[in-house]
Formats: structure tokens, C-alpha cells, sequence
């Protein structure tokens, strides 16, 4: 007997032009309305082609929960949602009274009292006011004040100056209160049915007490395989070489000079961290610390402890520019708001001096070109803090593509925190509905070098002369690194005469136009490609990995991922590192077979899928494409008559 939901279900999508039935979308709806109704929350991942965002939407739509927040990892699949499939279910199942909402952070919308103070410190030639003019112009034009609604880039150090943040808005003091653009792009959010968000957003909401979005019960996570990443990069604390600089511009801009002894102390101790940083000529590294460093920061903290000190002491009434009671006010609250940001920069320099807690890493990113630098530290287990902040009371949905190892989707579950044992549904791995054995075929090459193997790059140049030559073109070149993909290309564009571009030649988006929109062309690329770009047809026939993509050993998070489940006494190997890299290659595979009608081949370049025991581990998780070793075997080249050199 078919369940209500069901029915319900196959009413909307009989309403989709040349519709199929799905059995795999079927059972995704099944399974997460049951999971949303007994309060569990689980992990599906569905392949490529199952039709994830109807999968969840019409279920999540038919509960009774409401709001519904719905987390991507890119802004494509958010317009996807509001402008096409939300759209879509709504009018299907007569719900287009529901009130959806696209919700952005903060820091998308401009803050005119900031604008203002940038305007009013360049002087009469910075070319920084083109843009300050070109943006009032848009403000008189009726820009709403979001960055992403803007005809022109906005360069981010200028972008910076001027946008709203919660940490300097005023709030209904400021005089822009009844105009602020956040303010207007958030009223009667608290009335919203569905929410879109992104990961981004979703943690940061976490992080600040679950302030930021209205209550809810059920959170949607699409493109789940990015949740990680996106947890660990909100919960780490960083300070970037300006940070206290721009602290100091806006004391002197909002209330009075900072004491000259205060900023050259300051400056002093800045530049002499850089040098610090500098030692040495990698880019990114851990921090280990030295007497003098552990010096260095504790004279920054006391300087800005001193600093706060004075910063409370101002007399606000006696400021210049306070002519009103409501000027008082404003510089009270002014006032308040930078000694909290004193406060919390105080605080994020004080995690660089501890560096005992096997549960951190701290490190730095600096760049030489530009004298930069940015200070990090990074927690190593998030699954208690993610477990008690967002499992604990929420129905969560994580869905993606590309979940699990080896057919199995524990790792998803430990490294989140999600309890293991959820009570009443099960997860699940739904299979692509593609044919992938008839569709696509994963080419192994027989007898390639390890990796290791100094012959290892000039074998990784044939192998794929001799594709590229036999596909004629068509192809993704995907790496694992920027110096990898160099010298590769150096060595294989003068044997072919395709049309080739190069990651970095022109921006993403154009790169792509410019792929899909040529005939035969070959596209060499790093990890920014390996997922979220969607060629159907002809056009991408063929995607080449040059490798595993295993992690740098020397990547100083990773490297302490390590060293702490070796203490723990964890496998760190599979458990965590041939997870990761295995979910990143399944990305790269995806790029491949999009649609029903694609056909093509994926060329791993790497023996070590054939060689090694994890190897099989790794072929088992992949979609189910006939594998062969070498070109001769291939059906699939051998029917595209358009791709026999």
C-alpha cells in the first residue's frame, strides 16, 4: 500500500515535463519523512542523477515542521532552489502561500555609517573613491544594498571598509537605522516557512547561540560532504597581519586619536612578528613557538589591555563632534562595541600562546609578495562541540553525492558528532539511476610508476597525450596540485593541438563558457574544478585524475589530525585520511557522467588504486563503471565515432 507521502509525492513529479519514475528519489522521500517524523536525523547519500533537492524538499515540505532551514555549500545551488525547484514543489503541491527566504550573512550588505567614514578619510585623489562613487550612484539607483546585487566588483580590502558587521552596527542608535539594508533584508524573518542558507551562515548562527536564524527544528544540510570544512573553519580563531590596524582606524575615526605611544607600540610589535613569521620560506606551516614569540605576543596582549584601559576612560561628552543627546548615545554604544572588539582580538591572541592542547593546532599562512600574514588556530575534534550546539536539538537531513567510504557512512557520522545509533530510521546509500557500467568506464592504466617513482611525472605526461589524442579532447586534466599541473602542461600542450586552457587564464565561470563552447578543448585544472561544475553532452567526454588525492602530509591541520588520533591510538589512515581523500576523487568522478545520455571515460593515472589494498576500498566507493586497463578494451570510445584519431 502505498504511503500518503508517497501519493503526495508521485502528484508532484507527474507534473515534471517527460517525467520517469525514479525508485531511488521514491525511497529518498519514503525515508527522510520518516526520519523527519520520529525526530531522527539522518545521512543519505545519493548518487548523481537521484534527484536529491525533490527528495527533500517534498517530504521536509509535507511535515509539520516550520520554519525549514536549508544549508548549501554554493551559491549555484542555492539559486537552483529558490528560482527552480522550491518554485516548482510549491505550485505542485498548491503551498505558494509558503513564505521562502534567501538569507545572507551580514557582511553581504553594506553599512552607510561605514561607508561615510571610509568616504571622509581618503583624500582628494585616492582612487578608492571611484568606488565609493560608483556605489552611491547605485544607492541612488535603488541598489538594495547586497554586494551580490551589484553590476561591478567591489575589490575585498575596499569591501571591507564599508560593510555591515555586528560587531560595529549600532543598532537602533544609528541614523541609519530605518535605511539599513541587513535590517530591511531580514524583516519578518521570524514569518519565513523555508530558509536558505549557506554552511557559512549556519555555523556562524551556531557559534553567536543560534541568534542569527529564527527557531526551527529541522535543518537540511545539501552538499554535506562540505559540513566538515565549514565547522572547522568557523570555529577557528585567526588574526590576520591588519586586524589590529583596523581596529586602530576606526578608534581614531568613531572617537579620538589613539595615544601615539600605544600605536607605535603596536606597530612595533607587528612588524617584528612578521619577521618572526619569515624565518622561514614555506607558505603554510605549524607554529612552534620560541621564547621570543611567546615574548611578542604577551607584549601585544598587554598593549592591548592597556589600550582597553584608556578606551574606557574617554569621556564621551567631551568629544568633539557630541553636539546632541542622541550623539551621546551613539558614542556610548561606539564606545562599547570596540572594547568588546578589544576584547575578543585580546582573546584570539591569547590561543597562540597555549600550545600544550593536543586538541588545537596552531599555525600561519604568510605571503613574501605581499608581506602578509594571518595566524591561525584550529580545533581537531569538532564532534563534541557540533554534537552538543546542533544534534542535540535539531532533526538533521545530510545529503550529498559523495558521503561514503567503501559503502559505508560511519566516518560522516564520528567526525560530526552525530550519534551513531540513531533510534528509528537508518542511513542510506542510494545508487545512481545512471548506467554506469554501460555509460562510463574507469581506465586504470597498467604499469604506471608510484607516484614516488621519479618517472612518475613523464609516465603522467604520455598516459595522457595518448587519452587526449584518443578522445580528441574533451577532457577535464585534473591534479592534486598547482606545481603538478605545470609542469604537466608544459610538457603535453605541444603534442596536442587542441584548443587548452589552464585554471587561472580567465575566472571560473568564464572558463567553463569558454570549455562548453569549444569544440574538442581540454581543460587543466586543481581542486576548485573537481566538483560543482555540471557539463552534460558531448562537450566532456573525458576526465583524467592524476592522482589520489591524498592530503599533503605537511599540511599543518592534517599533519596535527594525525599526530592526535596516533596519541588517541585511532587508525588516522582509514579513519580519517583515506575517508577524505576517497570523498575528494568521487567529486572528480562526478564531473563526468551528468545526465542519462553522457558517455565518456575517467583515467586514474595513480597505480595505487590496483596496488595497494585500499585501493579496492577506494574502486568500491565509486559509482559501478566497467573497468578496463587499457585503451584497446574501451567500448565507449570505440561507439563515439567522433573521438577515433
Amino acid at each position: 500500500m502505498t504511503s500518503p507521502v508517497l501519493t503526495r509525492y508521485f502528484e508532484v513529479v507527474q507534473q515534471l515535463p517527460g517525467y520517469e519514475p525514479r525508485p531511488v528519489q521514491e525511497a529518498m522521500v519514503k525515508h527522510v519523512y520518516e526520519a523527519i517524523a520520529s525526530g531522527t536525523t539522518i545521512v543519505v547519500e545519493a548518487g548523481t542523477g537521484a534527484g536529491k533537492s525533490f527528495g527533500y524538499l517534498i517530504p521536509a515540505l509535507l511535515s509539520t515542521h516550520r520554519p525549514i532551514v536549508v544549508s548549501t555549500g554554493t551559491i549555484a545551488l542555492q539559486e537552483q532552489l529558490i528560482q527552480k525547484d522550491l518554485l516548482f514543489v510549491m505550485k505542485a503541491t498548491g503551498m505558494m502561500d509558503l513564505n521562502v527566504r534567501l538569507v545572507k550573512g551580514q557582511r553581504n550588505y553594506i553599512c552607510f555609517q561605514k561607508l561615510n567614514e571610509f568616504e571622509k578619510s581618503l583624500g582628494p585623489e585616492a582612487g578608492e573613491r571611484l568606488y565609493v562613487n560608483v556605489i552611491r550612484s547605485a544607492i541612488q539607483h535603488g541598489w538594495d544594498g547586497d554586494k551580490a546585487n551589484l553590476d561591478f566588483e567591489i575589490p575585498r580590502e575596499i569591501w571591507e571598509e564599508m560593510q555591515s558587521d555586528s560587531e560595529d552596527c549600532l543598532g537602533r542608535k544609528c541614523s541609519y537605522y530605518d535605511d539599513n539594508p541587513y535590517r530591511l533584508a531580514r524583516e519578518d524573518l521570524s514569518k519565513a516557512d523555508v530558509l536558505v542558507v549557506n554552511h557559512a551562515l549556519y555555523l556562524q548562527d551556531l557559534m553567536a547561540g543560534q541568534s542569527l536564524l529564527p527557531p526551527h527544528d529541522v535543518v537540511i544540510f545539501d552538499e554535506a560532504h562540505h559540513l566538515k570544512s565549514y565547522a572547522l573553519r568557523a570555529f577557528t580563531a585567526r588574526i590576520g597581519k591588519f586586524a589590529t590596524h583596523k581596529l586602530l582606524r576606526k578608534i581614531n575615526r568613531r572617537l579620538e586619536p589613539v595615544p601615539e605611544a600605544y600605536q607605535h607600540s603596536i606597530y612595533q610589535t607587528e612588524a617584528q612578528i612578521l619577521q618572526w613569521l619569515f624565518r622561514t620560506d614555506r607558505s603554510t606551516f605549524k607554529i612552534a613557538p620560541d621564547p621570543m614569540f611567546h615574548h611578542l605576543i604577551e607584549r601585544q596582549i598587554e598593549v592591548l589591555t592597556d589600550l582597553r584601559e584608556w578606551l574606557s576612560a574617554v569621556d564621551v561628552q567631551q568629544l568633539p563632534l557630541i553636539q546632541t543627546d542622541l550623539d551621546k548615545d551613539r558614542a556610548q554604544v561606539q564606545r562599547e562595541k570596540l572594547i568588546n572588539q578589544l576584547e575578543g582580538l585580546t582573546i584570539r591572541w591569547e590561543f597562540f600562546l597555549n600550545d600544550s592542547d593536543i586538541d588545537r593546532i596552531n599555525w600561519a599562512e604568510v605571503n613574501s609578495e605581499r608581506l602578509y600574514y594571518e595566524i591561525k588556530s584550529t580545533p581537531l575534534n569538532i564532534s563534541e562541540q557540533l554534537a552538543s550546539t546542533l544534534w542535540s536539538d535539531k532533526i538533521g537531513v545530510l545529503t550529498s553525492a559523495t558521503l561514503s567510504t567503501n559503502r559505508n557512512l560511519s566516518s560522516v557520522r564520528r567526525e560530526l558528532g552525530i550519534p551513531q545509533d540513531g533510534p528509528n530510521v537508518p542511513d542510506m546509500i542510494l545508487d545512481s539511476p545512471f548506467d554506469y557500467p554501460a555509460q562510463c568506464e574507469l581506465y586504470l592504466p597498467a604499469g604506471m610508476p608510484d607516484p614516488n617513482d621519479w618517472q612518475y611525472p613523464t609516465a603522467v605526461v604520455e598516459e595522457t597525450v595518448r587519452i587526449l589524442k584518443r578522445t580528441q579532447g574533451r577532457a577535464f586534466v585534473l591534479f592534486t596540485s598547482y606545481t603538478a599541473m605545470e609542469k604537466a602542461i608544459a610538457a603535453i600542450v605541444p603534442q596536442i593541438t587542441f584548443p587548452c586552457k589552464m585554471q587561472g587564464d580567465l575566472p571560473k565561470n568564464r572558463l567553463i563558457d569558454w570549455f562548453k563552447h569549444t569544440p574538442n578543448s581540454v581543460l587543466f585544472a586543481t581542486a576548485t574544478f573537481w566538483e560543482g561544475i555540471d557539463i552534460p553532452g558531448d562537450a566532456l567526454s573525458c576526465v583524467i585524475i592524476d592522482r589520489i588525492p591524498f592530503t599533503a602530509p605537511d599540511e599543518p591541520v592534517h599533519s596535527a589530525m594525525v599526530d592526535r588520533l596516533k596519541r588517541l591510538g585511532h587508525d588516522w589512515f582509514n579513519g580519517y585520511a583515506l575517508p577524505e581523500a576517497t570523498i575528494r576523487l568521487k567529486q572528480g568522478f562526478g564531473r563526468l557522467v551528468r545526465s542519462r545520455n553522457d558517455r565518456g571515460i575517467v583515467a586514474i593515472l595513480d597505480p595505487r588504486l590496483q596496488n595497494k589494498g585500499y585501493g579496492k576500498k577506494i574502486i568500491n566507493s565509486l559509482p559501478s563503471a566497467r573497468i578496463i586497463h587499457s585503451l584497446s578494451e574501451s567500448r565507449v570510445l570505440s561507439e563515439d565515432v567522433s573521438c577515433i584519431a
